[in-house]
C-alpha cells in the first residue's frame, strides 16, 4: 500500500501519527545508528520512591510530559538560548527511534522567527517546565554523550518560577575540552556564584551512563554510574521546585576551546535511554 492511500485510509488523525512517524524515521536515518545501552544496576538512594519518568518508548515525543519551547529568563527567544549557542532549536531535531530519545544537533542553517534570525546549528531541546517540577530527590537519566569539537550537550534542572539563578548543571558536556561539567549556580543576578566540577576524559562519549543528582535541603551530590563525583553544601543549596531540561547544541565562544569546525562530525545526537526521578515523600 503506498503512503497516500495508507494517509487517506487512516484519516486525519492516523495522517498526523504517520506523518510524525515518517519525519522520525527520516531522520534518525541521517544519524548514526544508536549503540546499545548498558546502564545496568541503577537504583534511587534509600526510601525514595519514583515520582516521574520517561523511557522514551513511543514514536513521538510526549507532550503530556514535555515542552520544545524555552522559557526561562535569560534566553533570546522561545528556540535560542543567548549568545554562548550558536544553536537554534527545533522540533525535528528532537527525534525517537528504538526507545532512544536522540536529540540531534545539524550544521543546516536555519532562518529563525524565535527571535528572528539566521543561525549555524540546530539543536534539540525539550523541558518539563508547567509539567514536571519538584523540590529535592533524586534526578537520573541514561544516556551518551556526542563527542566532537564545539558540541555543548546538557541535563540540567532550573527553577518552574522563572528565576535565575539557581540553577544546577547535572551533566554538561564540552566537547571542545573534552569535559564534563556539574554545578550549582546560586546568588542574584548579576552576583552569580558557581560551585562546579569538572572530569576530563572520553568515557561519557564512548559509552552509557548514568548521570544523576541527589538534591536534599543541605546538600546536592553529584554520582556518574552511582559513584558520587561531587558534593555541594551550604545556604547556596536551593529549595524551590525546579524542572528538567535536556539539550544538544553548540557552544559560540572563543573559549573553552572554541566553536565547531571542519573536524566535527554532523548530524550528531545527544542520545537519552531514560530520565527518572525519585522523591521522598
Amino acid at each position: 500500500m503506498t503512503v497516500r492511500r495508507r494517509a487517506l485510509a487512516l484519516g486525519a488523525a492516523g495522517l498526523a501519527l504517520l506523518a510524525a512517524s515518517l519525519t522520525s524515521t527520516a531522520q534518525a536515518a541521517n544519524l548514526p545508528q544508536a549503540t546499545e545501552r548498558t546502564c545496568t544496576g541503577g537504583a534511587p538512594p534509600s526510601g525514595m520512591r519514583l515520582s516521574w519518568s520517561d523511557e522514551f518508548a513511543g514514536r513521538a515525543l510526549d507532550r503530556s510530559r514535555w515542552n520544545t519551547v524555552m522559557d526561562f529568563p535569560g534566553r533570546a527567544g522561545g528556540h535560542y538560548h543567548n549568545t554562548s549557542y550558536g544553536s537554534y532549536a527545533v522540533d525535528e531535531n528532537v527525534v525517537l527511534a528504538g526507545g532512544t530519545l536522540r536529540l540531534v544537533t545539524d550544521n543546516k542553517p536555519v532562518v529563525g522567527t524565535d527571535p528572528a534570525g539566521t543561525y549555524q546549528y540546530t539543536e534539540g531541546f525539550i523541558s518539563s517546565h508547567d509539567k514536571f517540577s519538584q523540590t529535592y530527590g533524586y534526578w537520573e537519566i541514561c544516556a551518551k554523550f556526542p563527542a566532537g569539537k564545539g558540541l555543548w550537550p546538557a541535563f540540567w534542572l532550573i527553577p518552574q518560577d522563572r528565576s535565575w539563578p539557581p540553577e544546577i548543571d547535572v551533566a554538561e558536556w564540552f566537547g571542545s575540552i573534552e569535559s564534563m561539567h556539574s554545578g550549582l549556580a546560586s546568588g542574584t543576578w548579576p552576583d552569580v556564584r558557581w560551585d562546579s566540577h569538572w572530569a576530563t576524559g572520553l568515557a561519557p562519549t564512548t559509552g552509557w551512563h548514568r548521570y544523576g543528582v541527589v538534591w536534599t535541603a543541605d546538600r546536592i551530590t553529584f554520582t556518574v554510574d552511582g559513584v558520587p563525583t561531587s558534593t555541594i553544601t551550604g545556604d547556596q543549596v536551593p529549595d524551590k521546585p525546579m524542572y528538567v531540561v535536556l539539550n544538544s547544541g553548540t557552544w559560540a565562544n572563543a573559549d573553552r576551546g572554541g566553536p565547531p569546525d571542519a573536524t566535527t562530525p554532523f548530524p550528531n545526537s545527544f542520545d537519552v535511554d531514560y530520565v527518572r526521578v525519585y522523591s521522598s515523600r
